[in-house]
């Protein structure tokens, strides 16, 4: 039961047991219970190389002139650049 729904914890398939008529305690469902190999989402080194490409670098800063004004800058710089010259 637990390799067809990995998102099941114990306590879920205990109650499942309880409604088939199976009459079993929690934690003999928690100590036998086949632990999955890999995770239930992706990596986040996964998520980063499938969407390097799309990813971008924004910020907003304020520059000072002489004159004491201040110009509010918007900067936009893509991450498959910036990942290209931190791998040099």
């Amino acid at each position: 039961m637990c390799l067809e729904n990995p998102g099941w914890g114990a306590p879920i398939i205990h109650g499942e047991l309880l409604k088939i008529g199976i009459d079993v305690a929690e934690s003999s469902v928690s100590k036998y219970m086949v632990r999955c190999r890999k995770p239930l989402s992706q990596t986040w080194r996964t998520f980063l190389d499938n969407h390097l490409t799309q990813l971008v670098s924004i910020d907003f800063f304020t520059v000072p002139t002489i004159r004491c004004r201040c110009f509010t800058c918007f900067w936009c710089w893509p991450l498959i650049v910036v990942a290209f010259f931190t791998s040099m």
